[in-house]
């Protein structure tokens, strides 16, 4: 009665969570992303700090935002995987400008270490670079 079947599947935890753990060796793609297999469903997965992996056949939201030509802040819903808000830095801003500018978007969003939102900051220099 409970003999095991060959058309049975189940589901890996990445589909109900959507997040991925790389599994065996990493590598660096072309751009400076890394790239890996995940160790549940065993396709390619890639991550720009390896700290949140994602599908690497799928659209790369920080790839195309680095591909503007003007440096900015993006506010990212990781757990969503959306763009929230972006916010344009000035050409020639100073560092002490832009940690100003970081701290009052922090303030403005409500973000919290640790929690599901992420500011990150492109660099027009990064992008010239062709790394992101």
């Amino acid at each position: 009665m409970f003999t095991k079947r060959s058309d049975a599947y189940s589901l890996t935890p990445c589909w109900f969570t959507r997040v991925h753990e790389p599994d065996g060796r990493r590598e660096r793609d072309d751009d400076g992303t890394l790239v890996c297999t995940c160790r549940y469903c065993r396709k390619r997965i890639r991550s720009r700090e390896g700290k949140t992996w994602n599908l690497a056949d799928g659209l790369d939201l920080d790839a195309l935002a680095a591909s503007c030509i003007a440096s900015h802040f993006s506010v990212v819903d990781v757990e969503e995987g959306m763009v929230l808000a972006r916010y344009q830095v000035p050409p020639g801003t100073d560092a002490g400008a832009i940690a100003d500018m970081r701290a009052a978007i922090v303030e403005k969003h409500g973000f919290v270490p640790g929690g599901d939102l992420e500011i990150r900051f492109v660099r027009h220099e990064d992008v010239l670079q062709k790394r992101h």
